[in-house]
C-alpha cells in the first residue's frame, strides 16, 4: 500500500459494526449445516408448511416476546421457522418494511436463541404449546403437510415477499461457505476486514453519485449475511454509514462472461485493488462452482451419531498409512522494481517451485508480472504446507535471443516459508515487497524488489490415493514353465502403492482348504512389509464374498433402485452406497464431456451428519487408482476395489455386480457380498 491506500484502508476499518460478526458467523455456519441436513426445508410441501408456521406462529410470538418476555431468558426459535426467518432477513429492506407495517417495529433477534445453540427448549416449547396447541414445536421430515392449523394466518398473511424464491436462492449458500477455512477464526477476522473495505467502496461510490453494482467474494458475503441477521443493528449501522439501509441483491445468479455478475465482480476487483493496494481475489473465498447432482432426494434417518470403524483386524494393525496435509494456495506476482536498466520489464517473469519434494506440485510453473501484462493474474494450486516456495526471477527467451545471449541467467530469487504462512498467528494471506537474493553476475547491482500476493486455505488432511499394480512372484522355476502352467500354478498379487512408491498392502485371491470338511474354497488374503504372515480379509462361499472381522455388512437383498445404487454396505449407524460414475464431490465440472464417467465407482456415506450422502471413496477401473477421503474406510475400499476388478465366478462372470455397469449389462439385483463378523 502507498500512503493514500493505507489511509483508505484505515478509514474502512473504522466503519462501525454493532455486532461481533466473527463468532456470529460461526454460529450461522452451524445453523446452515443443521438446515442442510434437513433439505426437505429447501422445497416441497414441508417448505410451504414451514413458511405458514413462520408467518402464523413465529412472527406473532416473537412480537409478543419483544413487547414483554414470554419466557425467562431467551426465546428459542424452531429450526424450520428460523430458516424462513433467516431468508426473510436477507432482504433487509423488505423485512424491515414488513415488520413495521404489520407490527410497528423491526422484529429483532435480541433475546432469541437458535434451537441448535441451547441445551434446553422446555420453556419455549411450553409457551409454544400454549399458543399453538395443535402445532408441534419442531417440524420433522415425518410431519404431515397439514394446512388446517393455518385457516387464519392473521396479519402475517399480508407478507407479500416471495419466501419460496428466497429459500431457493439461499439453499446453495452453505455449499459455497461450508469449508474448513470459513470455520477458521483467522480467516474470518480477515473476512471482517475485507467486508469493511467492501462497505467503504459502496460509501465512496454513493458520495460520488455513481451507482455501481459491487459483488462480494464469499468470505465478504458471509459477513454481510451475518450482519443482516441482526436487523436492528444492521439498520442502525447502515443509516450511520450511508443514510439508508443497504439492499442485498441476491436475485442474479448468471455468471456468464459479460453478464451483470461478471462485470460487477471485475469492477469490484479493480476498485478494491486500486483503492487499498491489496488483492480482492482470495483463495477459499471464491465461487466453488454449481452444486453437484444429488444421489437421492430422500434422507437416510439414523437414530444416533455415526461411529466410524471397520473392525480391528490383523491387516489394520500392520497398515502404515501415509498422512499428508494439503492446502490450496493462490500466488500472484503483482509488481517488480529496480531492475537493471539493460533489462526491459516486459521481458521478465517468475518461475515458482518448492524447496523440497511435494505430493501435489513437482515442476512448478511460470507467472507473469501483473503490472507488465496489465492483467490481475495468478496461479492457484495445491501443495503441502511444508518447506518454502521459491520464486526465481527470469528473463524471457525472446529477449535473450534478441540480445544474442545463449543461456538464461536468473536475476535472483525469493523464499517464502509455508510454515510461516499457515502458523496459528498468521492471517493465511499477505501482500508485500521482497528484496531478491541476487544471483550470479547481478550480485553487485542494487537489489531487485518483487511485490508478491499470497493467500491460502486452512491446511487439511489430504485423501489417500493409491494405484493398483499387479505383480507375479518371481522364481527360476516359474520362468521355465510354459505360459499355461504359469497361470495355473502361480497366483498374482495386487499391490496398493502410493505415488511416492511406498507400498501400503498387497492382496491375493488363493485357494484354501477348510479345517472341517477339507473343502477347497477361495479366500482373499493380504500382506504388508511389516507383517510376517498373510492375513485373511474375505472368503467366497456359495458364490458370494464374505468379509472377515468387519462391522460392515453387505446388503444381500438389494433390488434395483431409482437412485442407481449398485451395492450397499451397512455399518454402525451408517450406510455406504456404491454408484457407477463420479458422484457428489468427485463430479467433474470442467466441461460437459465429463458428465458420464462409466469407468468409475463412487462410495457415498450416509449417516446422521450426512443424511443425503457424502462421497468418501472413488475407484477408477481404467487407471486402477483408488481415492479414499476417510481413513476408517481405507481397508474396506481396498478390499472392495480389488474384488471389483479381480473376483470372478466359474463362468468368468464378475461377482461384484457394480463392475458390469461399465459394459451396460443388466445384472441380477441380488448383491454378491455379505458380512461374516468374528471369523478367524
Amino acid at each position: 500500500m502507498d500512503g493514500e491506500q493505507e489511509a483508505r484502508w484505515a478509514a474502512a476499518q473504522g466503519i462501525g459494526v454493532g455486532e461481533e460478526l466473527v463468532p456470529a458467523a460461526l454460529r450461522q455456519l452451524g445453523f446452515l449445516a443443521a438446515v442442510d441436513r434437513r433439505r426437505w426445508l429447501y422445497e416441497g410441501p414441508l417448505l410451504h408448511r414451514a413458511i405458514r408456521r413462520y408467518k402464523a406462529c413465529w412472527l406473532p410470538l416473537l412480537a409478543k416476546h419483544l413487547e414483554a418476555a414470554v419466557v425467562d431468558g431467551p426465546l428459542v426459535v424452531p429450526l424450520d421457522c428460523e430458516w424462513i426467518w433467516h431468508c426473510h432477513r436477507l432482504n433487509p429492506v423488505q423485512y424491515i418494511n414488513d415488520c413495521k407495517r404489520l407490527y410497528g417495529i423491526i422484529l429483532d433477534n435480541r433475546n432469541v436463541e437458535s434451537s441448535i445453540q441451547v441445551k434446553s427448549k422446555d420453556q419455549s416449547e411450553k409457551v409454544w404449546a400454549g399458543f399453538y396447541p395443535r402445532e408441534p414445536f419442531e417440524l420433522e421430515y415425518t410431519s404431515p403437510p397439514d394446512d388446517t392449523v393455518y385457516a387464519s394466518d392473521g396479519a402475517a398473511s399480508d407478507i407479500s415477499y416471495n419466501l419460496v424464491s428466497a429459500v431457493k436462492r439461499q439453499s446453495s449458500f452453505f455449499y459455497q461457505v461450508g469449508t474448513p477455512s470459513m470455520h477458521d477464526p483467522r480467516f474470518l477476522e480477515e473476512a471482517l476486514a475485507r467486508y469493511k473495505g467492501f462497505l467503504y467502496l459502496i460509501k465512496v461510490n454513493q458520495e460520488k453519485g455513481t451507482n455501481l453494482f459491487r459483488v462480494p467474494t464469499y468470505d465478504v458475503d458471509l459477513m454481510w449475511h451475518t450482519h443482516q441477521l441482526h436487523p436492528v443493528t444492521y439498520c442502525n449501522d447502515m443509516l450511520n454509514l450511508l443514510g439508508r439501509v443497504l439492499e442485498h441483491d441476491d436475485t442474479d445468479d448468471d455468471r456468464a462472461v459479460g453478464k451483470k455478475l461478471d462485470t460487477g465482480f471485475s469492477g469490484t476487483t479493480e476498485q478494491f485493488e486500486n483503492s487499498f493496494g491489496v488483492r480482492y481475489w482470495k483463495v477459499g473465498a471464491m465461487y466453488r462452482g454449481s452444486l453437484a447432482s444429488p444421489v437421492t432426494s430422500l434422507p437416510q434417518i439414523f437414530s444416533c451419531e455415526d461411529a466410524n470403524g471397520f473392525g480391528v483386524t490383523k491387516a489394520e494393525k500392520h497398515l502404515t498409512i501415509l498422512e499428508t496435509t494439503v492446502l490450496e494456495l493462490y500466488l500472484q506476482i503483482v509488481d517488480i522494481k529496480k531492475l537493471p536498466s539493460a533489462i526491459p520489464e516486459k521481458s521478465v517473469y517468475v518461475w515458482f517451485t518448492k524447496s523440497q519434494p511435494d505430493a501435489f506440485i513437482s515442476d512448478g510453473g511460470r507467472l507473469d508480472i501483473s503490472t507488465n501484462t496489465g492483467k490481475s493474474i495468478g496461479a492457484g494450486f495445491q501443495c503441502e504446507p511444508t518447506g518454502e516456495l521459491i520464486l526465481t526471477v527470469m528473463v524471457d527467451q525472446a529477449y535473450l535471443a534478441a540480445a544474442a545471449l545463449k543461456k538464461p541467467k536468473p536475476l535472483g530469487k525469493v523464499l517464502i516459508s509455508l510454515q510461516d504462512l499457515t502458523r496459528l498467528d498468521s492471517k493465511l494471506s499477505f501482500e508485500k515487497w521482497f528484496e531478491l537474493e541476487p544471483h550470479g553476475g547481478h550480485a553487485g547491482s542494487p537489489p531487485i524488489s518483487l511485490r508478491v500476493a499470497v493467500s491460502c486455505t486452512v491446511p487439511s488432511r489430504a485423501p489417500q490415493v493409491l494405484s493398483m499394480i499387479s505383480v507375479k512372484p518371481f522364481s527360476f522355476k516359474t520362468c521355465l514353465l510354459p505360459p499355461s502352467c504359469k497361470d495355473q500354478k502361480t497366483s498374482w498379487w495386487t499391490r496398493f502403492v502410493y505415488d511416492c512408491g511406498t507400498e501400503l498392502v498387497r492382496l491375493q485371491i488363493r485357494d484354501h482348504k477348510t479345517k472341517k470338511d477339507k473343502a477347497l474354497i477361495q479366500e482373499l488374503v493380504g500382506v504388508t512389509k511389516s507383517s510376517k504372515n498373510t492375513f485373511r480379509l474375505a472368503e467366497l462361499k456359495e458364490n458370494k464374498w464374505y468379509f472377515i472381522n468387519s462391522n460392515l455388512s453387505i446388503n444381500n437383498d438389494l433390488r434395483p433402485s431409482q437412485d442407481g445404487c449398485i451395492l450397499e454396505l451397512k455399518g454402525d449407524n451408517k450406510l455406504i452406497k456404491l454408484y457407477g460414475g463420479r458422484r457428489l464431490a468427485y463430479e467433474r465440472k470442467c466441461c460437459s464431456q465429463h458428465a458420464e464417467d462409466t469407468a468409475t465407482v463412487t462410495a457415498v456415506k450416509f449417516c446422521t451428519e450426512h443424511p443425503y450422502g457424502k462421497a468418501v471413496a472413488l475407484l477408477d477401473t481404467e487407471s486402477e487408482f483408488i481415492t479414499v477421503d476417510e481413513d476408517w474406510f481405507l481397508l474396506p475400499w481396498i478390499i472392495i476395489s480389488f474384488l471389483f476388478l479381480n473376483a470372478t465366478g466359474k463362468d468368468g462372470e464378475k461377482l461384484i455386480r457394480g463392475t458390469m455397469v461399465e459394459n451396460g449389462a443388466t445384472s441380477d439385483p441380488d448383491a454378491n457380498m455379505v458380512s461374516e463378523t468374528g471369523a478367524g
